[in-house]
């Protein structure tokens, strides 16, 4: 039997080098007329302890929601740029995703939940992002993404 694609979970950093894997992603969703999902994940930022000792909890908690909602916003327009450009880039495209998702926290567990919460049939990605030591140490998001998804992972490889 051949599995069915429906709908295709596209985790992408923002970098310049996603761009060839958004192609990939479109060109998959178009072949199997499936639903697009672009996904970002934004990583925690870590606390301020000196900072937080100058405001109650219920304080610092609505300040840490309000930057986290910022962010959010300020991601979505990144996002909706990236893709006006990729649209200009590429005029056959005629839409780039279905739905746009923000998230925060740790861009494995996200990724990995989000295709499970939304029944993704797969998920793509590039192997480029933030790079470093961090990837040398603990393995690039795609590895660990790869390890852990319980969908099928198409991993596009993306020279700098």
């Amino acid at each position: 039997m051949i599995p069915e694609i429906k709908k295709i979970l596209y985790a992408t950093d923002l970098s310049e080098s996603s761009r060839k894997t958004l192609a990939w992603a479109i060109a998959l969703s178009k072949k199997h007329d499936a639903r697009l999902l672009m996904l970002n994940v934004i990583e925690d930022a870590s606390t301020y302890p000196s900072v937080q000792v100058y405001f109650s909890e219920r304080e610092w908690n609505q300040l840490k929601q309000r930057i986290d909602d910022d962010a959010v916003n300020i991601m979505k327009d990144r996002i909706n740029e990236f893709c006006e450009t990729i649209k200009s880039e590429m005029p056959q495209c005629d839409y780039i995703a279905d739905e746009i998702i923000v998230r925060r926290g740790n861009p494995v567990e996200k990724i990995i939940a989000t295709a499970q919460e939304r029944q993704c049939d797969m998920i793509v990605m590039g192997t480029l992002g933030a790079g470093g030591l961090t990837d040398a140490i603990m393995g690039s998001t795609a590895r660990r993404v790869l390890r852990r998804s319980k969908v099928p992972v198409l991993v596009i490889p993306v020279k700098k």
